[in-house]
């Protein structure tokens, strides 16, 4: 398949406020109050209409991760891939579609049973990002939102179907213990997705959002102090991204990774290889 990269993701909350507060006071993102309501939270990180869409539910959890393909063609060509491996998927509806501001999308879940939404054609709003927290911006484009870590009971499984089927390639790979790890990308960011070979009852291990600046992630490590949330890993830098973060955890119970100066993979020169610490310093409680 032809994905360029995360579009989206979608979480589902009893508590939208504090999502409100979580992602727009302490991270910075914006609040996309046209498309918000009492039902569901639109947030901005760039000039996307959205990038994370927190709509009301039971529980708290993660919901979907939404790919995003070149075009109507290259759509076209993934439900016809889907329908040749016998592949389950079913289309979004009119209405699903405009609340996720897109033209078209399939859904389909990985062996694992994580809910992927493929889809093309973002219907955008021309409303320019302006963080409420003054985060200079948030590292995107054609890199996307920024990467996910997924469980993946079914490792093996789960590995085929993302790199064989969604066309996703190898970056490196990682063993915590006995638990295995591989790090995926579909464009210039180190991964997109990684797969992370164990169970998670919030559906994540956690999602990356990428900073313009050291000092972005300073002033929000400063913000998340403040409002006394969870540091779930201390300010630290990955030896496979190089990417210099902190985690936080979110108001679903899964973690955010908020970093800054990410490494990007050139397919004609890149070389996998396996890590074997998940830090060069810092990161404090990762795992824990």
């Amino acid at each position: 398949m032809d994905i360029r990269s995360l579009g989206y993701i979608v979480i589902e909350s009893n508590d939208l406020e504090n999502w409100r507060h979580f992602a727009c006071d302490v991270l910075g993102m914006m609040l996309n109050r046209e498309l918000s309501d009492k039902e569901s939270l639109y947030l901005k990180l760039d000039d996307r209409p959205f990038r994370i869409l927190v709509r009301s539910g039971e529980a708290e959890r993660f919901a979907a991760a939404g790919w995003q393909l070149a075009g109507p063609d290259a759509f076209d060509a993934a439900l016809a891939e889907l329908d040749q491996d016998d592949i389950p998927w079913l289309p979004g509806s009119e209405a699903e579609c405009a609340a996720r501001r897109v033209h078209g999308f399939a859904s389909l879940r990985d062996p694992s049973g994580n809910l992927c939404e493929i889809y093309h054609g973002t219907v955008h709003d021309h409303t320019p990002f302006l963080s409420p927290m003054g985060v200079s911006e948030f590292v995107t484009g054609e890199m996307g939102l920024g990467h996910i870590v997924l469980p993946a009971a079914q490792y093996e499984d789960t590995y085929r179907f993302y790199t064989s089927l969604l066309g996703f390639r190898l970056s490196d790979t990682m063993r915590l213990g006995p638990i295995s790890l591989s790090f995926l990308h579909c464009n210039p960011r180190h991964h997109s997705v990684a797969l992370m070979g164990s169970d998670v009852p919030s559906g994540l291990v956690h999602f990356m959002i990428e900073m313009g600046t050291l000092n972005d992630v300073g002033y929000t490590l400063d913000r998340v102090h403040a409002a006394d949330l969870h540091l779930s890993a201390s300010l630290g830098r990955h030896p496979n991204d190089q990417m210099t973060s902190f985690y936080v955890r979110s108001p679903a119970g899964f973690d955010v990774e908020v970093g800054y100066g990410g490494i990007q993979v050139d397919d004609s020169t890149w070389t996998t290889a396996e890590i074997t610490v998940a830090s060069l310093w810092g990161h404090k409680g990762l795992g824990q």
